[in-house]
C-alpha cells in the first residue's frame, strides 16, 4: 500500500504542478463567467440607428409600420425612388419592396440592401411587421375578428400540470431535464478526459522505457492502480476547483456591474414590447409567468432531492471513472502509439457513446424499460442513471445499479491488471484482439 501511496503522489503533483493543468483551471470558470454575463452586456449595448424605406405597390403596408427608437420606417412612392436614395443617401440601410400580385394577399417580399447587410434586429422587425400586418388584414377583412377578440382567443390557455398522485408533487420536467443532462455530461467528459490521461500516460512511459525502471521497485498492478488513483485525485481537485472559481467569478461579475443586471430584465422587455403593432399585448406576455416562470423554477428546484443526487454524482464519478480508467489503462500498455489502441479504445468507449445518443428515448421515457437497463447495466450506469435520477428513480433499482458497478469493478481491474502486466513491457510488435486473449488464458 505504502508503494501504491508513493505512485499516488507522483501521478498528483507532477500533473498538478504543469502550467496547463492551473490555464485550464482557470479559463473553465471564466468562460462560465463570460457566458453568463455577455448576453446580458450585449442585450443592454444601444443598436445601431436604422432607416428603411417602404415601397408597396399594394397600398396595403406603407403606411402602417411603426417607427421604433431604433428603426424608423419611411414610405415612398415607387421603387424607383427607393433604389435612387439608397445609392445617394449613407443614412439609408435598407428597402422594403412589397410587389403587387393577382391575388389580394401578397406572397413575398424583397429587403434590398447595399454594401452590408441590415443587422438581424432589423430584419427580425420587418419580418414580424409583416407577418403582422397581414395577419390583421386577414382577420378583418376576410374573418371578420376584432384585434380584441383575436388577442382573447390568442391569450386564453390551459395551464396543463403534472402531478404524482400520491405525493401531489409537480413533474417539472424541463428543470429535470437540464439537470439530468448537466451531471451526465459533467460525468462523461470526465471519463474521456481523464481516462484517456491515464492510457497517454502508460504510453508515455512505456514508450521511454521509464516503466521498465519503475517495475524493477513495483509489482504491475501497484503501478496501474496508482496511476488510476492518482489522476483521478487530479481530475476531483480541478472539479472542485472549477466549481469553487466558477461561484466566485459569477459573484464577482454580479458584484461589479450590480446596475447593469437590474437594468438587464426590463431593456429586453422593452425591446421586444415596441415591436410591431401589438406592443401592449408582447410587454404583457414577457412580464408574465408564462414568459418568466421564476415561481415555478423555485418549485421545481424545491421539488428535488439534491443530497441524494449529490450522494449519487460522486458514487457514479468516482466509480465509473475507475471502472473505465484501470481498462483505458490497459489499452495503454498494449501499444507505443495511440494509433494502434483505437482498435481497442472504440468499443471500450461505445456503450457511453451509446448511451449519449439514446438520451432522446431516455428523456422521452425516464422510467422506461430502455432508460432502466441501461442505468443499471454498469458500463453505461453513470451516465444513464444520473439522467433518470431527477425524475425519482426506485430505490431498489438505484441499490441493484450500484451493487453491479461495484462488483464490476474489481472484475474489470482484474482483466485490466493481466493485461497492463503482460503489455506494459512488449515492445515493437501490434497486439491483436487474439494476443490480448492468450494474455488473459496466461
Amino acid at each position: 500500500m505504502k508503494k501504491i501511496w508513493l505512485i499516488i503522489q507522483r501521478e498528483y503533483l507532477t500533473r498538478v504542478k504543469k502550467v496547463s493543468f492551473w490555464i485550464l483551471t482557470l479559463i473553465v470558470p471564466l468562460l462560465f463567467a463570460g457566458i453568463y454575463a455577455i448576453p446580458i452586456i450585449m442585450a443592454t449595448m444601444p443598436l445601431e440607428h436604422s432607416v428603411v424605406l417602404v415601397a408597396d405597390d399594394t397600398h396595403i403596408f406603407a403606411d402602417s409600420f411603426q417607427s421604433t427608437d431604433d428603426i424608423n420606417y419611411h414610405s415612398v412612392a415607387s421603387l424607383d425612388e427607393a433604389r435612387r436614395r439608397l445609392q445617394e443617401d449613407d443614412s439609408v440601410s435598407a428597402v422594403l419592396y412589397i410587389p403587387t400580385r393577382e391575388t389580394t394577399i401578397p406572397t413575398d417580399a424583397f429587403l434590398y440592401y447595399r454594401g452590408d447587410a441590415p443587422s438581424m434586429n432589423v430584419q427580425n422587425d420587418v419580418d414580424h411587421q409583416l407577418q403582422t400586418l397581414l395577419r390583421n388584414n386577414i382577420l378583418l377583412d376576410v374573418h371578420g375578428i376584432s384585434m380584441d377578440d383575436y388577442a382573447l382567443i390568442s391569450n386564453t390557455r390551459i395551464h396543463l400540470r403534472t402531478q404524482d398522485i400520491e405525493t401531489g408533487r409537480e413533474g417539472f420536467l424541463e428543470i429535470k431535464i437540464v439537470i439530468g443532462l448537466v451531471l451526465a455530461f459533467l460525468i462523461f467528459i470526465t471519463i474521456f478526459s481523464f481516462g484517456s490521461q491515464v492510457m497517454r500516460g502508460v504510453m508515455e512511459e512505456k514508450t521511454s522505457r521509464i516503466v521498465e525502471v519503475i517495475m524493477g521497485s513495483v509489482r504491475p498492478f501497484q503501478l496501474m492502480m496508482g496511476k488510476v488513483i492518482g489522476i483521478a485525485m487530479v481530475g476531483l481537485t480541478q472539479m472542485l476547483l472549477w466549481i469553487a472559481l466558477s461561484g466566485i467569478g459569477l459573484g464577482a461579475v454580479q458584484m461589479a456591474n450590480r446596475d447593469l443586471f437590474e437594468r438587464a430584465k426590463p431593456t429586453e422587455i422593452t425591446q421586444i414590447a415596441t415591436k410591431g403593432t401589438d406592443a401592449v399585448e408582447q410587454m404583457a406576455a414577457a412580464a408574465s409567468e408564462e414568459k418568466f416562470p421564476m415561481k415555478e423554477v423555485i418549485e421545481g428546484l424545491s421539488s428535488i432531492n439534491f443530497g441524494l443526487l449529490a450522494v449519487c454524482f460522486l458514487f457514479y464519478f468516482l466509480i465509473g471513472y475507475l471502472l473505465y480508467a484501470t481498462l483505458f489503462a490497459a489499452v495503454g500498455a498494449t501499444s507505443d502509439n495511440e494509433t494502434d489502441t483505437q482498435q481497442f479504445t472504440l468499443p471500450l468507449t461505445l456503450p457511453l457513446l451509446l448511451t449519449f445518443l439514446l438520451v432522446t428515448q431516455m428523456m422521452n421515457e425516464p422510467g422506461g424499460t430502455l432508460a432502466t437497463w441501461l442505468s443499471i447495466i454498469p458500463f453505461t450506469s453513470p451516465i444513464a442513471m444520473m439522467l433518470r435520477l431527477p425524475f425519482g428513480v426506485p430505490i431498489w433499482q438505484v441499490v441493484l445499479s450500484a451493487v453491479l458497478l461495484l462488483a464490476a469493478f474489481p472484475l474489470c481491474t482484474w482483466i485490466a491488471a493481466k493485461i497492463y502486466r503482460a503489455g506494459i513491457l512488449v515492445h515493437g510488435s501490434k497486439v491483436s484482439w487474439k494476443t490480448l486473449w492468450g494474455w488473459l488464458r496466461a
